[in-house]
């Protein structure tokens, strides 16, 4: 145990990668070229991983509480299948090798976890394109389009119902245009249609702002026009947030900018952000810091225990979805294959995880659940 602490997760990660923290759990990795041995006749669930510069952050956030749930269910629970983990550079290329290196190997009998957000839905279109039929059980995934693919097991809010509430606020402003700001062309491709999608449910103008491909971020944010609207909703991560507010703040340009979950509020602010910049989080987990749920005081202490790390809500979120995967999975005899797990994580039963519900309505996701921080423009967070 002790040499679990010697490191901060970031440190670790920084140095060696995803792999030496699958070492310290026991977990194996695989590569997207080469298979690493596991245990003979041992079945897995396999986390495909965005290893790209500017997603690389947020999947191993919620890498790490996908591990930390395994780490801590297999000491009484020896049959749960293990976690293989293929790191991919978020190129077409090497999640369609990702795709085709877990459908030679019949021992991958569910994906789980897939992060971030462009990998999870490239995932989703190349599963299908090579007829995998498997389960894909709690992809870091905002985008609702494919909410009603039969393989798609999604846990979170998606970014419609995270809109609504932040919408909510915003109506007795008069708000009838919001700016979607997309921190480079990739963003855009892989969310812009998707996000699209939601104009005319929401009932409100969406306006496109894209960061053309080699341009500094903040120097983007210092040029917007006048014009350009007041409320942006920001569809990039810590870093790239961080460096948009420092230009809009050199520029005293006066914006309200909105961002989803997929930043992490204590990674944003040791990153020298901007200064006077009013701010909404939405977070689509309990607050992780002070939440009395019990599943979340789990995490917690699961998280000290292990980790010299502070909790978030992307770990916290891939921590539920570890355990949510591994309740499922109680109810399937031991190696179960491919298809025998699909149907059992097709029956969307109803969940309790200490004290955190994951239910199914409609087909769909397996919960609702938004909340709102806000910093304001003299630094503070509030609510």
């Amino acid at each position: 145990m002790d040499e679990l602490r010697v490191f901060t997760r970031r440190r670790m990660l920084g140095a060696t990668g995803i792999g030496a923290l699958s070492a310290l759990v026991g977990q194996p990795v695989v590569s997207s070229a080469q298979t690493r041995a596991v245990q003979p006749g041992a079945t897995r669930l396999t986390q495909l991983l965005d290893m790209s510069p500017d997603q690389q952050e947020l999947s191993r956030d919620y890498a790490t509480g996908v591990r930390l749930a395994f780490a801590e269910l297999r000491k009484t629970n020896s049959a749960l299948p293990q976690l293989a983990t293929i790191e991919t550079d978020g190129t077409a290329a090497s999640v369609r090798a990702a795709i085709q290196a877990v459908k030679s190997d019949p021992g991958q009998v569910a994906l789980l976890g897939a992060a971030g957000e462009a990998l999870a839905l490239a995932t989703v279109r190349e599963a299908a394109q090579a007829q995998l039929e498997i389960a894909h059980v709690a992809p870091w995934l905002a985008d609702p389009r494919y909410d009603q693919d039969r393989h798609l097991v999604a846990l979170f809010a998606s970014r419609e119902e995270q809109m609504r509430q932040v919408l909510k606020g915003l109506a007795t402003m008069g708000v009838s245009e919001l700016g979607v700001v997309y921190p480079s062309p990739q963003h855009a491709e892989a969310l812009q249609a998707g996000t699209a999608a939601l104009t005319s449910r929401l009932q409100v103008r969406l306006r496109s702002l894209t960061v053309p491909a080699g341009q500094d971020i903040a120097l983007f944010a210092s040029r917007l026009k006048p014009d350009d609207p007041y409320f942006l909703v920001f569809m990039g991560g810590s870093i790239e947030l961080a460096q948009f507010t420092r230009g809009l703040s050199q520029r005293g340009q006066q914006r309200y900018v909105i961002c989803l979950a997929d930043v992490d509020t204590t990674t944003f602010m040791q990153l020298g952000p901007g200064k006077k910049v009013p701010i909404v989080f939405t977070q689509v987990v309990p607050n992780p810091h002070s939440s009395k749920v019990p599943l979340v005081r789990a995490y917690r202490d699961a998280l000290a225990r292990l980790f010299d790390e502070a909790p978030s809500p992307i770990s916290l979120a891939g921590y539920i979805a570890g355990r949510y995967a591994a309740a499922v999975l109680a109810g399937v005899e031991p190696n179960a294959g491919r298809a025998r797990v699909l149907a059992e994580f097709q029956r969307r039963r109803p969940v309790q995880l200490d004290g955190w519900r994951v239910e199914f309505e409609d087909g769909g996701r397996g919960g609702s659940y938004v909340s709102q921080l806000l910093l304001n423009a003299q630094g503070v967070f509030i609510g």
